[in-house]
């Protein structure tokens, strides 16, 4: 591992091939090292579960903030920094099996684990 402190390399990020990782930390501290080799690494039963909750978050608030008016909703909810996308997933994977009103069009949305779908009334 390496790490390097030059400014004029802070825009650097990411992998290179699959074969060298760039990192970087506060400090402008930037460290370089092999990629790491996953293979060996099994995911446990909950984070499969997790994953497939995220991505089916994912797909539900792209398609749920393609609305203007829910999208303009959550925008108003932003904190500095952050976007409507990831205040809706926030939402979204806290709660598990509740129903929510929909702020906008005053319908139902129910989350429940891994099946995340809107009802409107």
């Amino acid at each position: 591992m390496a790490i390097y402190k030059m400014p004029q390399t802070l825009d650097f990020r990411g992998h290179i091939n699959k074969q060298i990782v760039i990192r970087q930390y506060s400090g402008n501290r930037i460290v370089i090292s092999t990629y790491p080799d996953m293979s060996n690494v099994k995911p446990t039963e909950r984070q499969k579960h997790q994953r497939l909750n995220f991505k089916e978050a994912q797909a539900f608030a792209k398609q749920y903030l393609s609305d203007p008016e829910r999208k303009a909703f959550y925008n108003e909810k932003c904190k500095p920094g952050q976007r409507p996308h990831n205040v809706l997933i926030s939402e979204l994977l806290k709660r598990e099996d509740k129903e929510t009103e929909d702020p906008i069009y005053k319908g139902v949305f129910v989350v429940s684990g891994a099946a995340k779908r809107l009802k409107l009334r």
